[in-house]
């Protein structure tokens, strides 16, 4: 059954994106001749049965607990543990994703990405930083949600990377509040899953092919409640968003992993 259910999605996989790609490009193109504003036209609606689908076809079943996400202008943080964690928080919720730079060149997914609103950050450029900031603030002043992953690399799930503060500033700067969300993939037997994390430089047509094999995935998102930024210090934001997220999780608040991987997925 396992090299069955590969024979069988994987090329039902890649006929999807490639489905996607003129679906969303082509629904971009209709929202801007209409004049429609980010993620409320046909774009943002193809793009979420887009990722739906996707899920479907990999065999995964989302479970959303917890409060609901806050309108904007929001900054969302969550750990990051695959690819996967952007289709499926996509699949729910109209979101600005801060990715590494490299995703702008990705064939086929790159212009899509970047039609969809996708934020961008250089990695080691001296101010790569400040000037990913510096846009995330542009789109919560504009009332948007924006999402980014503090931990700067997948994990393996079981535990939560040290937090790297400094984007945080965007939601000060803009008066935004930030909302932690949790992310856990686990196996049909209720274990972490151990085919999802997307880590020490697998190749993502390998990757996937072993989710592809896979019977039955559960996600399970934690959304948490919204954190006043007014008043408070970008460590302390972090500080505090990352104690909610290891309460999500089942984990002690300094129950840090080892960086041991490098991330392909964002």
């Amino acid at each position: 059954m396992l090299l069955l259910r590969k024979v069988v999605r994987l090329p039902l996989a890649f006929l999807w994106l490639l489905v996607g790609v003129l679906w969303i490009r082509g629904a971009l193109l209709w929202d801007r001749l209409r004049g429609r504003p980010r993620y409320q036209g046909a774009a943002r609606c193809a793009q979420a049965w887009w990722c739906r689908g996707l899920c479907r076809l990999l065999g995964i079943r989302v479970q959303i607990e917890g409060e609901s996400l806050a309108a904007g202008p929001v900054l969302v943080v969550a750990n990051h543990i695959s690819w996967l964690d952007i289709p499926v928080f996509a699949a729910y919720w109209p979101l600005a994703f801060l990715s590494k730079s490299e995703v702008r060149r990705w064939p086929l997914v790159g212009g899509v990405a970047s039609g969809l609103g996708t934020l961008y950050i250089e990695r080691g450029e001296r101010d790569g930083a400040a000037r990913a900031a510096e846009r995330m603030r542009e789109r919560l002043a504009a009332g948007e949600r924006v999402l980014f992953f503090p931990e700067g690399t997948t994990s393996e799930g079981f535990g939560l990377l040290p937090f790297r503060p400094r984007l945080l500033q965007a939601a000060l700067d803009a008066g935004a509040v930030v909302q932690p969300v949790t992310i856990r993939y686990t196996d049909a037997d209720g274990t972490i899953s151990r085919l999802a994390p997307f880590i020490n430089d697998t190749p993502l047509i390998r990757h996937t092919l072993r989710l592809a094999g896979q019977a039955r995935m559960n996600v399970r998102i934690h959304v948490g409640q919204p954190i006043v930024t007014l008043g408070k210090g970008r460590t302390d934001v972090a500080r505090e968003a990352r104690a909610a997220m290891a309460a999500s999780l089942g984990l002690d608040e300094f129950d840090d992993v080892p960086v041991k991987t490098v991330s392909q997925a964002s």
